[in-house]
């Protein structure tokens, strides 16, 4: 009974469950639906605005109830897009940040980089330059991370015409730069050619108008190759572009052609009324440059009629002056200093310093009498526009600073707890494995080490043998000398002297005595004869005790030759017995001599050298001194020629001193116990 219960429990769970799922899927999929239309009524010219903007609503609402997913983060976006169109700004911004928090919480950026772009786009139509900046900064860094080669153009060309807006002309110009490098990789032609034209006009506000014209020509080609849709009219803005620059020059009739040719462009009037109205204008005043008065001044009101329709702030001043300009060529100061006031006012309402240079030049040129009150206020006026450009200028650097130090210390942060987290799980094998290594490398070293000291003392020990027999030979051949004389001279002569004296001793005459004293003196001689052999014999056994002394003289002779600018001075105790000391202590105290010496052939470029070789009752003292460059002992770590020398003094149970400094030369202390 029970587990009937069960079943018939799980089966009306199971169905419900199966119900849920089945009204869930056809919910979602009845809101998609229902986002689809309002999106598509909110695009829907044939509504009125209150519709669309209804419809947009609705569709933002479908949309906060669906899950972040990526499709959903498109919806947002394509809700976003629709508030922009319809000029709902905060809206927009609203749903722009929506969208951020959204890409930020599932790390997605290519999303995250649209709601930086959009975030800018919403701060450049409020005219907050800072914030629409930094977030076309932000926008730029996200697609550099995607590689987005057209969107980081687009955010670097953004970022110019904020900076040109700004007057901050030459970063203008180097975002620009950028932006046109990025936008021919994304093949982008009317972002090519806004950048072109933007560098154009940044140069010409830097006076660099050869070069500006050369940029404007350049996108003039582009609009020419028909990759712009006509009805934008870029030719006429960019022929517009390039008469201003002739006309500040003053190339008054190059103006007037360039101008005549945008004015000429079909259906500008119709396409872009406020570039029509700019045209005409400058066209008007180029006219009044040549001296053409046709038409004039009714093609200036026309374009100032235009301006003021259309509420153009800036034109409407600039068409002010020149018809100030106009009237003021005509003779008719009154009305040429009623336009030049009215403009002059006009640019201090609108706070355009630019422009109120302008009027105050005008006025300048309109009341003579006036025009060095007006130089003043230029002047004044120029140094506070300078000063507000160069603090643009450094803002913009700031921003792109603080964004750049921003992204580096989260950067840092990343990397800084990925490497904690590595550290901590390779820390210890990396230690185990360092030691391995290290320990590895100090047997192989000790190993070396001593082959190569085994391999020396043995070639020690060979030369010393080899010497040795050439010293055996010699005595040999000496023995043999002193034998001969022995027996040919002295024992001839003791023989004789001996037999004479035998016969003298039978006579006492006066002529025996004679004789005998003559023998006499003959024994004295052989006497001194056998004496000077015995001195021989003793040196000669000296030299075969002292054959180490030897080897090791001509060791230090050999090195006096080496060098005829070095002065070598040894002293070696000559008057101990070298043979009761151990072989390995002499081979030692041998090696340890021969590379000091190579050290300070090497690198002393000492003047001064000395070796001395004493012993007193316990111990042989080995002093080396040079006056070379030295060396900092401290600092400096032992080379190998320095740890073998150590290494010899150890094995032989003696102790070792190196004592130097930099330009005081270098002195070599070592004491060997005697066994």
């Amino acid at each position: 009974m029970k587990k009937k219960t069960f079943l018939l429990a799980f089966a009306f769970v199971f169905l419900t469950f199966c119900s849920d799922n089945k009204n869930n899927l056809s919910d979602k999929e009845n809101k998609q639906d229902s986002l689809s239309l309002f999106l598509d009524n909110a695009f829907d010219d044939n509504l009125n605005f209150s519709e669309r903007y209804k419809n947009n609503t609705k569709a933002l609402s479908i949309v906060e109830a669906l899950p972040n997913d990526s499709t959903n983060r498109k919806n947002y976006l394509r809700v976003a897009i629709r508030y922009f169109n319809l000029n709902k700004f905060e809206d927009f911004r609203k749903t722009s940040e929506k969208i951020k928090l959204l890409a930020q919480q599932v790390d997605d950026t290519l999303n995250l980089a649209r709601s930086y772009s959009f975030l800018g786009d919403y701060y450049k139509k409020v005219v907050k330059s800072d914030s629409a900046y930094l977030y076309y900064n932000q926008a730029e860094k996200e697609y550099l991370k995607l590689k987005d080669n057209l969107n980081i153009g687009e955010m670097y060309l953004n970022k110019a015409e904020i900076q040109f807006n700004n007057r901050d002309f030459r970063g203008a110009e180097n975002s620009a730069y950028i932006a046109m490098k990025f936008l021919r990789l994304g093949k982008d032609s009317y972002l090519e050619y806004q950048a072109l034209s933007l560098i154009g006009m940044s140069l010409t506000e830097l006076g660099d108008y050869d070069n500006a014209i050369d940029f404007h020509r350049k996108a003039l080609a582009i609009v020419e190759k028909n990759e712009i849709p006509k009805f934008l009219q870029r030719k006429a803005s960019t022929l517009n572009n390039i008469g201003l620059i002739y006309k500040n020059k003053n190339e008054f009739e190059d103006a007037f052609i360039n101008f005549n040719l945008a004015y000429k462009e079909p259906n500008l009037k119709k396409d872009d009324t406020a570039l029509y109205a700019m045209v005409l204008d400058n066209l008007s005043h180029a006219k009044l440059k040549v001296n053409d008065f046709s038409d004039l001044p009714n093609s200036f009101y026309q374009a100032l009629k235009i301006r003021d329709s259309l509420n153009v702030v800036t034109g409407i001043i600039v068409s002010k002056i020149h018809l100030s300009e106009y009237y003021n060529d005509m003779k008719q100061k009154d009305s040429a200093l009623s336009y030049a006031v009215e403009a002059h006012n006009l640019a201090l309402q609108s706070n355009s310093i630019g422009h109120q240079l302008l009027t105050l030049k005008q006025l300048g040129n309109v009341e003579t009498e006036k025009s060095n009150y007006y130089s003043k206020q230029y002047v004044s006026l120029s140094d506070t526009l300078i000063q507000t450009e160069r603090k643009v200028s450094e803002k913009f650097a700031r921003i792109e600073f603080e964004t750049d130090e921003i992204k580096r210390q989260k950067e840092q942060l990343t990397i800084q707890n990925r490497n904690i987290i590595l550290f901590t799980l390779l820390a210890f094998f990396i230690v185990v494995l360092l030691y391995i290594i290290r320990d590895q490398k100090n047997r192989n070293a000790r190993f070396k080490l001593r082959e190569a000291q085994q391999r020396a003392n043995e070639e020690i020990y060979a030369l010393m043998l080899s010497q040795q027999k050439q010293l055996d030979d010699v005595i040999q051949k000496e023995k043999q000398r002193i034998g001969q004389e022995l027996h040919d001279g002295v024992l001839g002569r003791l023989f004789g002297a001996r037999l004479n004296l035998d016969s003298l001793n039978k006579k006492s005459d006066e002529q025996a005595i004679d004789g005998r004293n003559h023998y006499i003196s003959e024994l004295k001689n052989i006497e001194q004869d056998i004496r000077e052999i015995s001195h021989e014999l003793s040196r000669e056994k000296f030299a075969l005790i002292n054959n180490f002394v030897a080897i090791l003289t001509n060791l230090l002779e050999e090195q006096k030759v080496l060098s005829e600018d070095r002065l070598l001075l040894y002293k070696i105790d000559s008057s101990f017995n070298w043979d009761k000391i151990n072989n390995d202590v002499k081979i030692n105290v041998y090696r340890i001599i021969q590379e000091s010496l190579q050290n300070i052939n090497k690198y002393a470029f000492a003047k001064n050298v000395s070796v001395n070789l004493i012993k007193d009752a316990e111990n042989i003292h080995l002093t080396i001194l040079d006056d070379g460059v030295g060396f900092d002992v401290d600092k400096k770590s032992k080379g190998i020629g320095l740890q073998n020398i150590e290494s010899r003094v150890t094995s032989c149970q003696g102790t070792f001193e190196i004592k130097s400094k930099k330009g005081k030369g270098t002195s070599i202390t070592i004491d060997i116990p005697i066994e």
